[in-house]
Formats: structure tokens, sequence, C-alpha cells
């Protein structure tokens, strides 16, 4: 979702670094050795990450031709869970239990109950259907400048890491912090200042009255200030 239907809720990202010259071939490479490796349900893991075409998520033969469009990387962030339902495992096991203590005429041992759960998710793994779940991501490589379609924090975490493994480049986030950088370059006065900023007491304890706030009014001063390198004397 995002880019070509849906919602469109983004967050954008600076590429630092540009593509080589040869890019084609070696942006083809990188993308192939991380797109999506579907979960082995004979294995234990539960969670599988990687690239997928941005037009069909369950295309994982990804050449160059099918997610390089006019200057744009066009690819989709896909990351598979494979993980019986909890309640499922429970009423299951709760059937399996009954059933065997019957048998035996015997209560179950704790050890002797972790193993029956063990084999019962196991033999869930298999009929399971993973949990998948896509986002589109955007590279705009003149301007080299990347929007990724979600404001989820841990699939921008992912997306840092798998950009990095993928093309050897690095990411910054758009935004305040950045523009500040961007303007206070060449300039060692402005520079000096934006290394020196700190939070600001509101940004750290909130505006009192009008939402929660994470700590106590003479916390957040004293925090605010000791930051700013400030003795605080009191409210």
């Amino acid at each position: 979702m995002g880019a070509l239907s849906g919602g469109i809720t983004l967050r954008r990202y600076r590429v630092n670094g540009s593509a080589p010259k040869d890019f084609k071939e070696v942006f083809e490479k990188g993308v192939r050795a991380h797109v999506l490796v579907p979960i082995n349900v004979e294995s234990n893991e539960d969670k599988s990450l990687g690239w997928c075409s941005i037009f069909d998520e369950n295309d994982l033969d990804l050449s160059i031709d099918k997610f390089f469009f006019e200057g744009h990387i066009m690819l989709s962030l896909r990351q598979d869970s494979l993980k019986p339902p909890a309640t499922m495992v429970k009423r299951l096991l709760k059937q399996r239990q009954q059933v065997i203590e019957s048998e035996r005429g015997q209560l179950l041992s704790a050890a002797a109950l972790r193993d029956l759960k063990a084999i019962l998710v196991a033999e869930l793994r298999k009929t399971t259907p993973p949990k998948v779940r896509t986002v589109d991501v955007v590279w705009n490589l003149d301007e080299e400048r990347l929007a990724i379609y979600t404001h989820a924090k841990s699939m921008n975490e992912a997306l840092l890491a798998l950009f990095s493994q993928t093309f050897n480049l690095g990411l910054d986030i758009e935004g305040p912090a950045l523009w500040a950088k961007e303007q206070s370059e060449g300039d060692a006065k402005l520079t000096a200042q934006l290394k020196a900023a700190r939070p600001t007491l509101e940004l750290l304890h909130g505006f009192v009255g009008l939402r929660p706030t994470p700590h106590g009014h003479e916390e957040g001063v004293s925090l605010s200030s000791a930051l700013r390198g400030e003795q605080h004397l009191g409210a």
C-alpha cells in the first residue's frame, strides 16, 4: 500500500551518497541478494524480511527492469510472520492434555506440557499461512531522496538496515534536524549554535494542562536545565 494505491502516509529520507555509474548491475545484484526468503515451516524462524516487487508481493525474482523506472528505484519491503494464533494453541493444547491425561490416568508434568505445546506449534506451522505485510519504497536517484509509505517504527527501522545492506548507502530522515544542518553549512556560528542546541522544557515535559507529561514539573525543569548546561535555581 502507499505509492500505487491506498492512503498516502509516508516518511522521507535523504540518501547519503550517489548511485555508482554501473548502478543497474550493482543494484540488481544487491536487490536479488536481499529479496524476501519465504519462511521455512520446518524451522523455528517466525519472521522474514526482504524486497519484493512493488506491483506483486509474490514476485521475488527481481531483475533491474522490474524495479527501475525513469530514474526511480521502486520496491516493496515485505515482512512475513508465521506464528499460530495463541488462542488456538491454548485451546488445542488443553484438548490434547485432557485426552492424554485421561488415557494415562495421571496429570502431565510442566515439562511434558511444554514438550506437547512445542509439538502442537510445529504441527500448526505447517497449516497456518504466514501473515504478509508490504510497504512501498520509492527512491528518486537524481534528487537522492527516498520515501517509505508508512510511519510504523518497526518498518522504518527495518528499512534503514536493509537499505544499507542492499545498496551500501545510508539514509538520514528528512526533517527539521537535517534542514537545520544543511542551512548551517558554511556558517561557523550557526553550526556552533546547532551543536549546542538542546531539547526545550516543553519537548521533554509537555505543556502542563494540555496533555499527559512524562515527568513531573520539577523533574522536567531540572532535566531541561541539565541538558542545556544550566544550573536550575528553582521553579
